[in-house]
Parts: C-alpha cells; sequence; structure tokens
C-alpha cells in the first residue's frame, strides 16, 4: 500500500476516534477520498488549511510509529 493510501486510512481511523478537530473532518474526508483516488498528492495537501495538515501529519506519525 502507497503512502497516500496509508495515510488516508489513518484519517479515517482517527476520525471514528474521534481525533480530528470537527472543524476539519469534512476537508478530512475529502482528502482521504482524493488520497485514496490519487487526485491529490501529499505535497500538494500541505499546502492545505493548517488545522487539516496538523491533522495529516498526526496520520503520518501514527503510521510511522506502527510500522
Amino acid at each position: 500500500m502507497d503512502l497516500e493510501n496509508k495515510v488516508a486510512e489513518e484519517l479515517q481511523r482517527m476520525m471514528t476516534q474521534n481525533l480530528v478537530p470537527i472543524s476539519t473532518q469534512e476537508d478530512i474526508n475529502e482528502i482521504s477520498d482524493q488520497l485514496r483516488n490519487h487526485q491529490i498528492t501529499l505535497s500538494e495537501v500541505e499546502q492545505k488549511d493548517p488545522f487539516v495538515v496538523d491533522s495529516i501529519h498526526k496520520a503520518m506519525d501514527r503510521i510511522n510509529r506502527s510500522e
């Protein structure tokens, strides 16, 4: 599984566990779908809202800790 898919899956897990701020959940959902479908790259996501970027960094940290 590529990193974009791993991040998308981890973001969804974090939303299920209420670890994503409510104010960013809609954006995170959309970004997760775009990452899964290769419509956006992680580099492009870095240009988004700082709160969204923070959630993505947390997801990446969680992935790195689990590997």
